[in-house]
């Protein structure tokens, strides 16, 4: 991996994913953000958007992470993902959007490092 034409993408870290379980990981994380930025390499965040009528609906009966405070990024890491390189909204699993496929494009970036919590789904 050629590390200088890497991004530290940081999966869905919200409000309505983060709870007892994980929020230890979240110091963690914020770290290795802090680390990433002191080498001047990009950090990328996503946002998980649920919506009325979505698949998770139908077949899951899940209604979350719909709107703020569920939405937002936990408060530990708004600061850095104010100061991100971009920050992706999307509706499904995937950082791939069209807008974040640019986005990587247009950057040159050859290499994506991962990070998050949820690492079952948002992650993988």
């Amino acid at each position: 991996m050629d590390i200088g034409s890497a991004a530290l993408v940081v999966i869905d870290l919200q409000n309505g994913f983060v709870n007892h379980h994980s929020r230890h990981a979240v110091p963690a994380v914020s770290d290795l953000i802090a680390q990433w930025t002191t080498t001047g390499r990009p950090v990328v965040f996503t946002r998980y958007f649920n919506y009325p009528g979505s698949s998770y609906e139908r077949f899951f009966q899940w209604h979350r992470l719909q709107e703020p405070p569920e939405t937002d990024i936990v408060p530990e890491l708004a600061e850095a993902a104010a100061h991100a390189h971009k920050v992706i909204d999307k509706t499904g699993y995937t950082l791939f959007t069209p807008e974040a496929d640019e986005l990587i494009r247009q950057a040159g970036w050859t290499d994506l490092v991962f990070c998050g919590i949820a690492t079952e789904s948002c992650v993988l």
